[in-house]
């Protein structure tokens, strides 16, 4: 489970699924669909407009929650990613996995950097 930064909305993961709610009424406000296997972290954006998942799928995706609509993906099925987050402007995603690299994902092209093993 993670909360949005102004704390009005959080988002569980059930399986491969995204469930969104609103915080004071507990309300589902919404479904991601779209990961082929479990969600392993979750990160909102700085204004709350957008979260973004990453999964054992290889699978790096960002969501708009103004339709619930995937809006940018980055997968690579030899690696299965653990954590994600992003910089304070939203442009840049960084995620980790089961290959021991850092990846910059901004538009279509990442940019890996070696762990040296350590993850």
């Amino acid at each position: 489970c993670r909360f949005s930064h102004g704390g009005h909305l959080f988002a569980a993961v059930n399986g491969n699924t995204i469930q969104v709610y609103a915080t004071h009424t507990c309300e589902n406000i919404g479904n991601l669909r779209g990961h082929n296997n479990k969600v392993r972290s979750l990160c909102w954006t700085p204004d709350d407009s957008k979260l973004i998942s990453c999964g054992t799928d290889g699978a790096v995706y960002e969501w708009s929650l103004k339709d619930f609509k995937r809006v940018g993906e980055n997968v690579l099925k030899t690696c299965q990613y653990t954590s994600c987050a992003c910089t304070a402007d939203a442009r840049s995603i960084f995620a980790v996995g089961s290959d021991a690299k850092l990846r910059e994902i901004v538009g279509d092209t990442p940019k890996e950097y070696e762990l040296n093993g350590a993850v």
